[in-house]
């Protein structure tokens, strides 16, 4: 069984937000082909999340994400939303 340390829960929702983001690229998209790409996308919400472990680590309510854990998480979010998008995009 797998523990559920924050690496695991991070990859868990970066994984989700890649899955989200591509299928949301295609019912709309201006999201694939706009001002912001959808990787950067992604980074801000590994920010927005990482910021959230950070103060929980600060109080003590769980242990500080190695660095290695924010690689693996974002490369699955990015790896995701791509093959989303390379499998069901309209050529």
């Amino acid at each position: 069984m797998i523990a559920l340390t924050t690496s695991v829960i991070y990859t868990a929702a970066m994984a989700a937000a890649g899955l989200a983001l591509g299928v949301a690229s295609l019912a709309w998209p201006e999201i694939h082909d706009g001002p912001v790409p959808p990787l950067m996308t992604l980074i801000g919400v590994s920010f927005v999340f990482d910021l959230a472990l950070m103060g929980a680590a600060a109080r003590g309510l769980t242990d500080v994400m190695p660095m290695n854990g924010r690689i693996v998480g974002f490369l699955a979010g990015a790896l995701i939303y791509l093959g989303v998008r390379l499998a069901l995009a309209p050529a």
